[in-house]
Order: C-alpha cells, then sequence, then structure tokens
C-alpha cells in the first residue's frame, strides 16, 4: 500500500513555541469535545467501516482525533476484518490504514496510548500495538497539512465547532494565510468538512457530528457552492447535545453521512431575473433575539420575585407565537444594558444582584467567562429595550408551519426567534403579505426543511422573501 505523505505548512514568521502551545491550549479548550462512544459505532456503522467488510483495503480519514474514540473503535474494527477474512493483522499491511490528526500534544498522546492498548487488548504483540497507534495518530494540524499523496475511502470524526472570532489570533492568521478565503469565515468546522471530503476517492464516505449551519448559513456559501453538486447526502439526524457528546455543551448536532459522487451534477447556467426586490432589498431589518447562555437567570417567571421593575421587559418565546398575534404568558427579562450598551453596575440593583447570584455556579462555567473575559453576571448578547422597541414581527426560527406575529409592545424575543422591522416603521404592509399563511408560501424553495418536515425560518432565508 502506498505511503500516506503528509507534510506540515511551516508557521508564520516569529510565532514562538510557546506562544503557540497558549493558543492551543486556549482553542483545545474552547472546542475539546468528544464523542460519546455509542455515536462513534453508529457513524462507523452507516459509513460502512464495518469488520464483515475488507477494510484493511480501505484508508480512513480522523481530521481531529481528539481523546481517540474513532480511531479506536476503527482499529478493532479493522484487526477484526483482518482476522474474518483470514488475513493477518500486521504492520506491514495497516500502518497506512488509518490516519488520525490531533493539535493538541496531551491528547494525541492519550489517544495513541487507547488505541494501543486496544489493539494489545485484542491478541496483537506490544510493538505492533504501539506502532500502528504511532503511525496512525499524527500530533499535527489538519488544516495546516499539505499534499494529500492519498485517496481514502472514509472520513469520520467530530471536528472543532468554534467561531473564527474565538480562534486565538495566531493560530487564525495562519489558518487565513493557508485555507481558501471562501472557506475562512463563521464557523473553523467548515474547512475541515472541505478538506475532508477533498481527500476522499469519488465513492468515498463521510460521517461526521457537526452542525447543520453548512446547509443555510451565508458564511458557507462557497462551501455549498464547490460541494452540493459534488456530493450525495445520505442521511442528517438531528441529535440532543447530551446524546452526542461526553459533555454538556450548548450546541445542536447532527450526523451528516455523506458519499462523494462519481459524476458532478450540473448547476443551473442561468440566473434567474425576478421582478420583485427581497426583503432586504428593500431595507428591511432582520435580526435573531438575543443569546443568554443561562436562561432561568435573567428570565423572570409570573410571581417569581422580583428584580428592580425599571430592569424588566416583556420576553416572548417561539412558543408564544401565534399566527397573528403574541400569547404573552407573562414572562419578563431583565435587560443589562443600558441604551448606549453600556453593562450596568451591578452594585446599582441589589435585588438583581441577589437573583444573579443564586445562578453564579452556571454562569461563571460558560465560555465567554471562562475563556472569553466577561464579566460572571453577562449574558452573551447585549440585551437593550431599545433594540426592540419598534413594531415588528415576530417569527420563530423553527416551525412546522411557518408563522408570524405582529408586535407593538417592544417585547425581547428569545434567542429562537427573528424579528423583521421595516424601513420607515411601516410594518402593517409587509404584515399583510406574510399573515394568514403568507409567510409560508414565500419561503417555499427557499427554507429547507429539516428532520420531521419543520422549517427552518434562519435570517439568510427571511431576507431572501421577495414582496
Amino acid at each position: 500500500m502506498t505511503e500516506i505523505a503528509f507534510r506540515q505548512i511551516s508557521r508564520a514568521p516569529g510565532s514562538s513555541a510557546r506562544k503557540r502551545k497558549l493558543e492551543i491550549e486556549a482553542l483545545h479548550g474552547r472546542c475539546g469535545i468528544y464523542t460519546r462512544p455509542d455515536v462513534v459505532a453508529r457513524i462507523l456503522d452507516a459509513v460502512g467501516w464495518l469488520d464483515s467488510a475488507k477494510i484493511y483495503q480501505g484508508r480512513l480519514l480522523e481530521p481531529a482525533a481528539g481523546d481517540g474514540e474513532f480511531v479506536l473503535q476503527a482499529a478493532q474494527r479493522l484487526v477484526r476484518s483482518c482476522r474474518n477474512h483470514g488475513v493477518s493483522p500486521g504492520l506491514r499491511l495497516l500502518r497506512n490504514s488509518i490516519c488520525a490528526f490531533e493539535i493538541h500534544p496531551r491528547e494525541a498522546q492519550k489517544a495513541r496510548r487507547r488505541v494501543s492498548d486496544a489493539l494489545q487488548a485484542d491478541g496483537l504483540r506490544r510493538q505492533t500495538a504501539t506502532e500502528l497507534a504511532r503511525s496512525w495518530i499524527r500530533t499535527s494540524d489538519f488544516l495546516l497539512a499539505a499534499e494529500f499523496a492519498a485517496n481514502f475511502t472514509h472520513a469520520v470524526g467530530n471536528p472543532p465547532y468554534v467561531r473564527w472570532s474565538r480562534i486565538p489570533r495566531g493560530l487564525e492568521s495562519e489558518y487565513r494565510r493557508v485555507l481558501p478565503k471562501r472557506m475562512t469565515g463563521g464557523d473553523i468546522f467548515i474547512p475541515f468538512l472541505d478538506r475532508a471530503l477533498e481527500a476522499l476517492q469519488p465513492g468515498g464516505k463521510c460521517g461526521f457530528v457537526c452542525s447543520d449551519r453548512w446547509r443555510y448559513t451565508a458564511f458557507a456559501e462557497g462551501f455549498r457552492a464547490k460541494w452540493l453538486s459534488r456530493i450525495e447526502v445520505s442521511s442528517e439526524e438531528e441529535l440532543l447535545a447530551t446524546q452526542a457528546f461526553k459533555k454538556e455543551v450548548d450546541v445542536y448536532p447532527t450526523i451528516l453521512i455523506a458519499v462523494v459522487s462519481k459524476f458532478s451534477r450540473s448547476a443551473p447556467k442561468s440566473p434567474v431575473v425576478h421582478a420583485r426586490k427581497t426583503l432586504l432589498e428593500r431595507g428591511y431589518q432582520i435580526k435573531v433575539g438575543p443569546a443568554l447562555g443561562c436562561t432561568p437567570a435573567y428570565v423572570l417567571e409570573p410571581g417569581e420575585p422580583q428584580v428592580e421593575e425599571s430592569l424588566l421587559w416583556p420576553w416572548v418565546d417561539g412558543s408564544e407565537i401565534v399566527d397573528g398575534r403574541v400569547d404573552w404568558r407573562g414572562r419578563r427579562i431583565a435587560a443589562l444594558y443600558d441604551d448606549a450598551g453600556a453593562l450596568l453596575k451591578l452594585g446599582r440593583f441589589p435585588l438583581l444582584a441577589k437573583r444573579l447570584r443564586r445562578f453564579k455556579p452556571k454562569l461563571v462555567q460558560r465560555s465567554i467567562v471562562k475563556s472569553g473575559g466577561a464579566q460572571w453576571f453577562q449574558p452573551i448578547d447585549r440585551v437593550k429595550p431599545s433594540d426592540w422597541a419598534k413594531p415588528k414581527l415576530l417569527i420563530p426560527e423553527i416551525a412546522k408551519v411557518p408563522r408570524v406575529a405582529l408586535d407593538f409592545s417592544g417585547a425581547i424575543p428569545s434567542h429562537g426567534v427573528y424579528a423583521i422591522f421595516a424601513p420607515q416603521n411601516e410594518i402593517g404592509s409587509v404584515y399583510g403579505q406574510l399573515s394568514a399563511g403568507g409567510l409560508a408560501r414565500a419561503l417555499e424553495g427557499i427554507a429547507p426543511k429539516i428532520k420531521g418536515g419543520y422549517v427552518r425560518c434562519y435570517k439568510r432565508f427571511l431576507a431572501q422573501i421577495r414582496l
């Protein structure tokens, strides 16, 4: 089997080993979230990395090995495959069967040790198991690896999920220097998917635990343009974060299973010319409700002990939006920012301070506090009442049938609700066109359906509505 050759692109001039080590540690702290073993097994099953098949004739790529769970299970199946087909699972045969990357040295070593121990438990000699683990798992950055000298039959993993703005500056500059510009925005999992798909041969299969945001966000437009005609998505299964990961995180993962097509499907050659303008072209503003990071800390149920009245504003989530009206249940949110966008001084509001201290153990565990330097009591996004005071339309992000409500109360929506503001506060005319089923009709052919037939009314799709 041909040797798989990789080389690491040289670091940016002047970068110190110590600084790089600290940045890798910081990045790991933000996205070192590992996959549960049962989910790993399901993905390996779905891509066909089975011990009943001759997988020792294939090659598997893992771009972000972490603690090595994907490699460990893939290796066990690989050894069993050899034995099931009367082949000796030796070093020479299997040395290049798996190629995994892990940027963090300690985690890479931990993964090698786990894989070696598992192989020895499966009957391989210690030296063979150790050499295979060392050969398979590289302490290296997948995004900076160049010259893939082999085509892979399978690619699996749980690529890092972190916004580009949260990547340490030195690493970010290296990535932007090396990677295609259209892959360097939004979330870092996009270039991981791109490079992994590039490494697959025609007919190769990938299985990843990742966000489905590649399907609809603006930052993934370049990825979609490149790959939608070149892959066939076999399945996308939504999971709860608690089902997918060993650590509690606030994300919405899916299991993506796709096959690289042997022939690209043709894209439309002629652009469609529209006579009507989009909401974006007409100057409408669309924004999602603020993310809080710990909703119970900031949102008060009816009857709860009050905080300072001047801080409280109506708060609504998607369940309170009925087509045509807001069925408010009386919940209110504490707004911690003034109209200038400045964070309030907690000492001036003793009732609020008392309430937030009850939630401090949870609030201090959020990444914006632990890694981002935020004060322990502040929400993820700024909550400014003046941002939501104008008349607006409210639209739940996910709905079986897209629906819209008109709001004049100044209510602040949850992070699962979008608001549309008209240029001159003339919200009534657009409401008339989008109510009574008009929103669902306007989104046909624009917004994708997800599991269960639900429609995702994301900002990108709302902006494309034509009136």
